[in-house]
């Protein structure tokens, strides 16, 4: 018989962690659970409580469970039940498991790992504020879009980075706020509070222009530091198409007034 685990919070470690170790207690075998998360929740009525069995759960390797802090953080809704596989497989069948550098389920949850890790650094990247007065007082405001849940990821850093600004990140799922003493998290913010510009941005955006050469436009390698899919979050991107468009005649009139031609 099938048990249904339905995880609430976002991105869920601590309650899928606690939901986990209730089926281990049970000793219940990962082909006889269905993760639900947030957003895929419903009713099985074929679900059994659960009676935990006699003995207790073997120790849970560290190591494993800071790569699962990491994983659940990703947004494919099949982590949950492939953090319970690998964590069951770990613990009855195969104590060497997280050493299997070539086993399919390892494989998937260390590009997991990555993918999450390399979209919290885009955050700290690719983040941009933009300046409101909220109270008569200065306040900055961010819109970003991450891949998976990983505003948490960088919160310390924004804090540690900007502790001396009033600030607030928003994010389609959670918003974070800084008010220079405490971070406060919010669900499902309004974007709606990110202004369309601010005075800060038109000298952002003179000093980009100002500094990007013509003679070196390697395109390949921009797009490959900075994908497009994040250009949303970059307000100098939108100068980047006619910066590239007009690089070679650019070059020719500073080639000119090098050579006193102009």
């Amino acid at each position: 018989m099938t048990i249904t685990v339905s995880i609430i919070s976002v991105p869920g470690f601590a309650e899928w962690r606690n939901e986990a170790r209730k089926l281990l207690t049970a000793r219940v075998p990962p082909q006889d659970v269905v993760w639900n998360n947030q957003g895929n929740l419903q009713n099985d009525m074929f679900s059994r409580t659960l009676v935990p069995t006699a003995g207790n759960i073997p120790n849970v390797p560290k190591k494993f469970l800071e790569l699962a802090e990491t994983a659940i953080c990703h947004s494919d809704e099949k982590r949950f039940a492939l953090l319970y596989k690998i964590l069951w497989r770990l613990l009855f069948e195969n104590k060497n498991l997280l050493h299997l550098t070539t086993d399919d389920d390892m494989m998937e949850l260390h590009h997991m790992v990555k993918s999450v890790r390399r979209d919290a650094y885009k955050i700290t990247a690719f983040l941009r504020f933009r300046e409101i007065k909220h109270n008569g007082e200065e306040y900055f405001v961010a819109w970003y879009k991450p891949e998976h849940y990983t505003l948490e990821r960088v919160t310390h850093f924004f804090q540690t980075r900007f502790k001396n600004m009033r600030w607030s990140i928003l994010t389609p799922y959670r918003a974070a706020h800084w008010d220079m003493k405490e971070l406060h998290m919010e669900d499902n913010p309004n974007p709606d509070l990110y202004p369309g510009e601010d005075k800060v941005e038109e000298y952002w955006l003179g000093y980009y222009a100002n500094i990007f050469n013509p003679a070196r436009p390697k395109k390949g390698a921009m797009l490959s530091q900075m994908p497009k899919k994040y250009w949303v979050n970059m307000p100098e991107t939108k100068l980047i198409p006619n910066m590239l468009r007009t690089a070679q005649e650019r070059t020719r009139d500073m080639i000119e007034k090098a050579n006193g031609k102009r």
